[in-house]
C-alpha cells in the first residue's frame, strides 16, 4: 500500500521530470522557413519553424513554453512580458498523421513568431515541448540576434608544437564602427559554437586587446576532429556506397558498412552534424518511413569509455540508446530508429567534461560561429552585440 501512494505522488507531483514518452520523439527540426538546413542562431525577423514527429498513433496534445537565458543558458532574471509579446503555453494544432508508412506516427509543426506570440528582445531562448501532463519531452536553444557587429574570425593551425597536428586557433575581432564606445565597465561574453553543436561550445570572459572601438580574442583553441561520417536514406529499399543491406522485420532494417577509425586525415565533403529528411514522395513530412539502422564501428585500439554516435538527429546527446555495444575487441554495434533522409554522424568517447572524439586532425574542415554578449551595468540581461561566422576549409598552416 504504501508503494502504491508512492508511486502516485511521483507520478502527479512531479511533472516536470522527463517522461518515458520522449523515447518515441523524433525528427526535431528547428529551422527557418524555406531552409533545408537547421540552424540555431536566427534574425529577430526571421520565421523559426519547429518540426518534430510522435511515433505510434496520436494519443496526447502538445504544448510550447519559450525562456529568455543568460549566456550560460541560466533563466535570465526579467519577466516574461519583457520578451514575450503575447503568451505561450499554447497548444500544438497543426499536426498530421503518416500516409502509407510502416512505422506510424504523427508530424507535429509550430512556428515563432505566430498569431499567439511574437519574440521582443534579442539574446538566448529555450523553447521547450510538453504533453497534457506538463511533462516534458524534449527543449531546444536558439538565439536571437538584432543590431549587431560584424565579427572577423581567423582561424589557423594552433601555434604550439604539441597542438599542432590536431588543433585549430580562432582569433575574434570585434570592431565599432558607429562611434558607441565598447564600455571598460560592461561585462563581455564571447561564445564561440562549433559546428552548430552548443555541446562543443566554448565561453570566453576576457578579451586579449580592449580599446573604445575594438575588442580582440586571441588563441582561443579548439580540437579539430574529424569529418562527419553520412548516409542517405532516400530510397529506403536501395542499397549504396554506404548501406550495405536493407530487409524489413515490422519496419525497414539499414545495415551500414562498417566505419574504420581514421588513423590519417581524409577530406570529404559533410554537412557539419545535421541531417535532412528526404524521400521519394510529396509530403515529406508525413510520407518518409522510419528503418532501424544499424552501425558499426572497428577502432584503432580497445577503448575504457564508452563509445557514442551523435550528430544533430539526437541534439549530440550521450544517452543510453545511442551508446555502442561491444561486440568484440576494437568492435562496436549499435541502431537507432530514423526517418529516411541524408544525415551526418559521428562517433565520440565519453569524459568527465563531455566529449571527445577518436581521432583529431588540424586540417578538419569546421564550421565556427562566434556571439558576443554585453551586460551594462544598467542592464538585467545580457544583449547579444556581435556575431560573426567563418569555416576553416581555407584554414592556414
Amino acid at each position: 500500500m504504501i508503494k502504491k501512494i508512492v508511486f502516485i505522488f511521483l507520478f502527479f507531483f512531479l511533472p516536470n521530470t522527463l517522461f518515458p514518452q520522449s523515447n518515441i520523439v523524433k525528427s526535431i527540426k528547428v529551422k527557418s522557413e524555406g531552409h533545408l538546413k537547421s540552424n540555431f542562431i536566427f534574425d529577430k525577423n526571421d520565421v523559426i519553424n519547429i518540426n518534430f514527429d510522435i511515433l505510434g498513433k496520436k494519443k496526447d496534445d502538445y504544448y510550447y513554453t519559450i525562456t529568455h537565458c543568460d549566456y550560460k543558458w541560466n533563466s535570465s532574471n526579467i519577466s516574461k512580458f519583457e520578451y514575450v509579446e503575447g503568451f505561450d503555453d499554447i497548444r500544438i494544432s497543426d499536426y498530421f498523421f503518416s500516409q502509407n508508412t510502416f512505422q506510424s506516427y504523427t508530424n507535429f509543426n509550430f512556428q515563432i513568431p505566430n498569431q499567439s506570440l511574437n519574440i521582443k528582445i534579442d539574446g538566448n531562448y529555450i523553447i521547450r515541448v510538453f504533453d497534457h501532463n506538463h511533462n516534458q519531452i524534449f527543449e531546444r536553444k536558439i538565439i536571437i540576434k538584432n543590431k549587431i557587429y560584424n565579427g572577423i574570425i581567423n582561424i589557423t593551425r594552433s601555434k604550439e608544437i604539441k597542438d599542432s597536428p590536431y588543433s585549430q586557433n580562432l582569433q575574434v575581432t570585434f570592431t565599432n564602427l558607429d562611434n558607441v564606445i565598447f564600455n571598460s565597465t560592461s561585462d563581455y561574453k564571447l561564445l564561440i559554437v562549433k559546428n552548430n553543436n552548443l555541446k562543443s561550445s566554448k565561453i570566453f570572459s576576457i578579451p586579449r586587446l580592449q580599446t573604445g572601438s575594438k575588442l580582440f580574442y586571441d588563441n582561443l583553441k579548439f580540437e579539430g576532429g574529424t569529418e562527419y561520417l553520412y548516409f542517405d536514406s532516400k530510397n529506403i529499399l536501395l542499397t549504396s556506397n554506404e548501406i550495405r543491406q536493407v530487409d524489413f522485420e515490422k519496419i525497414y532494417n539499414t545495415k551500414l558498412y562498417t566505419d574504420f577509425q581514421e588513423s590519417i586525415y581524409t577530406r570529404q565533403p559533410d554537412l557539419n552534424g545535421t541531417f535532412i529528411l528526404n524521400a521519394n514522395c510529396l509530403q515529406k513530412n508525413i510520407c518518409a518511413d522510419y528503418s532501424n539502422v544499424i552501425f558499426s564501428l572497428r577502432t584503432n585500439k580497445n577503448y575504457e569509455n564508452d563509445i557514442f554516435i551523435i550528430g544533430e538527429f539526437n541534439n549530440n546527446i550521450l544517452s543510453e540508446k545511442y551508446k555502442m555495444k561491444k561486440e568484440a575487441k576494437n568492435y562496436y554495434t549499435g541502431d537507432i530508429v530514423l526517418k529516411q533522409g541524408l544525415y551526418n554522424y559521428k562517433y565520440v568517447v565519453k569524459t568527465k567534461n563531455g566529449f571527445k572524439e577518436l581521432s583529431n586532425f588540424w586540417q578538419t574542415e569546421n564550421n565556427y560561429k562566434a556571439i558576443l554578449y554585453e551586460k551594462k551595468i544598467t542592464d538585467r540581461y545580457y544583449k547579444i552585440i556581435g556575431f560573426g561566422e567563418n569555416n576553416s576549409n581555407k584554414i592556414v598552416n
